[in-house]
């Protein structure tokens, strides 16, 4: 009888280390990562002011810190993307722009495009502007190694749904910030990002990536 209730205490072990494992298989790890959504979270409490930008952009173009790009290549959801003058609360992507420039001096890319393959660059980010009650969908190729994303509402408060590769991004202790880690990826698999606005309004959005190319 205790040889079985040992078997029973181990089987029930070993399922309990495989949750833990599943579990963390959706937490962030990437450290610059975790420092990058931190960053945001502290603009977005600031209103997004332009002093806010201009020491996000001072301190994201560091010479210590990598570099990082925008994600043009996902493409635009015509259907569901808003466009007016108000979208894009968060200046994401003016913010990104300012940083590429300063840490590579140079556009790299003609006519303005950023990539998110871009050579030795490992983090991209783009902001979207979704319409209420809309499902975006995006596509990346080209990426390569384990691939981990942010996804983060302007409004705490907003309510929205976001998949990687149909694996659901999981809340976090910060209000409006999803993370998922969908793995390794080789360099032909598509990459297809989903984010569902329940809200009532149009919402902002950034969707921030860590691709080792590796």
């Amino acid at each position: 009888m205790a040889r079985r209730n040992g078997g029973n205490m181990k089987k029930r072990l070993t399922l309990l280390i495989m949750a833990v494992c599943c579990i963390s298989g959706y937490a962030q790890e990437d450290a610059y990562l975790k420092q990058l959504t931190k960053e945001l979270v502290s603009i977005r409490t600031q209103k997004v002011s332009e002093a806010a930008l201009r020491t996000a952009v001072v301190n994201w173009s560091a010479s210590e810190r990598p570099k990082i790009t925008i994600m043009d290549d996902v493409g635009f959801d015509r259907a569901a993307e808003y466009r007016g003058s108000d979208a894009n609360s968060f200046k994401v992507n003016q913010l990104v722009t300012r940083v590429y420039k300063r840490q590579n001096m140079t556009m790299v890319s003609k006519g303005e495009y950023f990539n998110s393959t871009e050579r030795d660059i490992h983090y991209s980010a783009i902001e979207k502007t979704i319409k209420k009650g809309c499902t975006a969908t995006y596509t990346l190729t080209g990426h390569v190694g384990r691939q981990e994303f942010v996804l983060m509402s302007f409004n705490p408060k907003s309510r929205f749904k976001a998949t990687v590769n149909g694996r659901e991004a999981r809340e976090t202790d910060v209000p409006g910030v999803m993370t998922v880690d969908i793995g390794k990826v080789r360099r032909e698999d598509k990459i297809v990002i989903t984010i569902s606005n329940l809200s009532s309004g149009n919402e902002s959005f950034v969707i921030l990536n860590h691709n080792p190319q590796k």
